[in-house]
């Protein structure tokens, strides 16, 4: 049964005033993804071998212990309130907007133009991510056959997968979600086998061990533990990666909240499950050898010791997984741009629909080209692609972890706002409470101190950066303020089939 959109607040506030659609030109496709599609696009944005891949190193390094499963299986619990939270925003109010769209509507206009400000860096920064991780294991590949690598080599490497990310982005939607599953879906199952094989083996002591979920195992202490949980929060940012792509779902009210869930779960036991065969195939020191001695990723070598030649796809694995992560993150930064776009607070270019693909191509070119200029600057600045990785991916915690906490603010405010009939203290109350404190927690403890603790270059230099871009993106949506009435603005509803 088709019911008519939730109207918005603004046009709440105005009776009898209608709000103003966008012209036909500019409406994604709706009804393009079902429910494997949308779960595919949101397993892909969390990167399930690229977590393993590129962060084990920098996981266990910090913590000083072999703790992943650990570290993942804490950051899992402490997502889930946030998780609940956008699942909860989706079913009340599916927009390609997400929580640009929910902070507008239930606190104040400028606060969700701000928030949109930090969404479209975090997820810019996401897709960013990708070409530099390319590189990292196009460089390895090479060198598997004796190719002498640089940086140079690397470039070449990350624009490779720009250009097959382009290719995967100028297709449809629909198409684009198939590609990227069949990628995801192979990746996924190599890491799982040697997981398997590693732990059939009983690792490097030949028998179980209970250390990777001991505390105590990280010898760093509290605080090495703290910035592990950076790093395996990078993997976990991922909750809010379908939200953008609603509006081109079917049944997005149900769908949405539904897979948001799902592929939170699903991602978490992965990692949880397979860091444990990898926590303990080799000793801590020997890890940090590997990653002193320059290693793509620690797990090349251990791949090298259980399961021989195959080790070979540790790279290629690594190439179609970087390319799927990398298409899933255009999908979610496009989308994003555009919703902002489309209510006339960005270039109109960005707000326009192709009219093959039915996407906005304009906001997938500009994400994709943000990415190259990322991949050769940062790659230059911090000495190698796999430093860039590290670097930029600290910045998208940032960022993201913002947005939380506005989704969570969302959740209880709209609900004591407009929805109090249907309030419930547990959902909309006790959850997105919980889900400020710990978004807040790992801000402060995770980002905050342990990266201020670090040297300017590596670590002072992110703080600067990201504290400075937040107050020009107060200043802009303050820009906005006095240029336009924001409480006039009826942002864009989507009218779909809510189940």
């Amino acid at each position: 049964m088709s019911v008519p959109p939730e109207p918005t607040v603004s046009e709440r506030a105005t009776p009898g005033a209608a709000a103003v659609p966008s012209p036909p030109e500019t409406r994604l496709a709706g009804g393009s993804l079902n429910l494997r599609r949308v779960a595919f696009i949101g397993l892909a944005y969390f990167a399930l071998a690229p977590v393993i891949y590129l962060n084990m190193g920098f996981i266990e390094s910090a913590a000083g212990g072999p703790v992943m499963p650990l570290v993942f299986l804490l950051i899992t619990i402490a997502i889930i309130p946030t998780a609940i939270s956008f699942a909860v925003m989706n079913g009340r109010r599916p927009s390609a907007g997400s929580a640009f769209t929910w902070l507008w509507e239930s606190t104040r206009p400028g606060v969700g133009l701000w928030v949109g400000w930090m969404m479209i860096t975090g997820y810019v920064i996401s897709a960013a991510l990708y070409p530099l991780a390319f590189a990292v294991f196009f460089n390895a590949f090479l060198q598997y056959f004796g190719v002498h690598t640089s940086l140079w080599t690397g470039y070449g490497g990350g624009l490779l997968s720009i250009a097959v990310a382009t290719y995967m982005a100028r297709s449809n939607i629909r198409l684009g979600a198939r590609m990227i599953g069949v990628l995801m879906l192979f990746e996924a199952a190599f890491v799982a086998i040697v997981a398997v094989v590693i732990v059939a083996r009983g690792g490097s002591l030949g028998h179980f061990s209970a250390a990777p979920f001991n505390p105590g195992a990280a010898k760093a202490g509290f605080s090495g533990l703290g910035l592990a949980l950076v790093f395996a929060f990078m993997s976990i940012a991922g909750v809010d990666s379908i939200a953008p792509v609603a509006e081109e779902s079917k049944t997005p009210s149900r769908m949405i909240p539904l897979a948001t869930i799902l592929i939170t779960v699903i991602a978490g036991l992965f990692w949880t499950l397979t860091s444990y065969g990898f926590a303990i195939s080799v000793p801590v020191h020997t890890v940090e050898a590997y990653v002193s001695a320059g290693q793509v990723t620690p797990v090349y070598p251990i791949a090298q010791k259980y399961v021989g030649a195959l080790a070979i796809l540790v790279p290629i694995t690594g190439f179609t997984a970087a390319i799927a992560s990398f298409g899933a993150s255009i999908y979610a930064a496009s989308r994003l741009l555009y919703a902002v776009a489309r209510e006339g607070f960005g270039p109109a270019r960005l707000a326009k629909v192709d009219s093959k693909t039915h996407g906005p191509w304009n906001a997938e070119l500009a994400t994709i080209l943000i990415a190259a200029v990322s991949l050769i600057f940062f790659a230059w600045w911090q000495d190698g692609p796999s430093n860039g990785y590290g670097y930029l991916g600290v910045i998208f915690v940032f960022f993201v972890l913002v947005c939380y906490l506005g989704v969570n603010v969302a959740n209880l405010v709209y609900h004591l706002r407009y929805k109090r009939p249907e309030f419930r203290w547990f959902v909309n109350g006790a959850v997105p409470v919980l889900g400020i404190i710990i978004d807040g927690y790992i801000l402060y403890q995770g980002f905050f101190v342990a990266e201020l603790g670090l040297p300017f270059k590596t670590g002072g230099s992110i703080v600067l950066f990201s504290l400075l871009w937040a107050v020009v993106g107060i200043g802009w949506a303050v820009r906005w303020a006095r240029k336009r009435d924001l409480r006039s603005v009826s942002l864009t509803t989507l009218e779909t089939d809510a189940g």
